[in-house]
């Protein structure tokens, strides 16, 4: 018999008293503890918040968010990806946020062994459902990345010698040599 869930609102989760050294998310009503990652996620993670971070230096089109910052996809979920690009100039709305109520324009994840395909395809549903445009999947493991701009639908597949671009990041270029270096 598995563990009991513990459900709560999303107004009990934004109030919750979390334990600092823990992370969490809300799954539809559902309190969900993330295990905390690894050095060489947390080193993707840096790679690509640093291009983005050098990128948006340059266009001043949006910016790049860590993990650290949940986003209230509906009124049940609160998500936090690896990394979330939110363009435009929300600068005053996020200042004081706690939980950002913005829908990221792309949220990247770099997975997790723990993580089974069918969590990933809720999240998948949950991004998109919520209106992301982009979710990036990073397996650091493998090397490689998929984007997806459809919840069941993958776009594009990247290998080693490829460059992660999008059409939401007009001249925005990472090699994923540079990702996973």
């Amino acid at each position: 018999m598995g563990a009991a869930k513990t459900l709560l609102t999303a107004e009990q989760f934004d109030n919750y008293p979390f334990e600092e050294d823990k992370r969490y998310e809300l799954d539809e009503g559902e309190l969900i503890e993330m295990t905390r990652p690894a050095y060489w996620h947390n080193r993707v993670v840096k790679n690509l918040l640093f291009a983005l971070e050098v990128y948006f230096r340059k266009h001043r089109t949006g910016e790049a968010l860590i993990s650290e910052n949940l986003y209230a996809l509906t009124a049940s979920t609160r998500r936090a990806p690896d990394v979330a690009v939110i363009l435009g100039d929300h600068y005053e709305e996020l200042q004081r946020a706690k939980v950002i109520p913005i829908i990221p324009d792309i949220a990247a994840e770099v997975l997790s062994p723990s993580e089974t395909t069918r969590m990933i395809h809720r999240k998948l549903k949950q991004y998109f459902d919520a209106g992301v445009k982009e979710v990036w999947l990073i397996h650091p493991d493998a090397r490689e990345m998929e984007v997806w701009t459809k919840p069941a639908q993958l776009s594009r597949a990247l290998g080693s010698g490829e460059a992660l671009t999008s059409p939401l990041l007009p001249e925005f270029e990472l090699l994923l040599a540079e990702l996973f270096a």
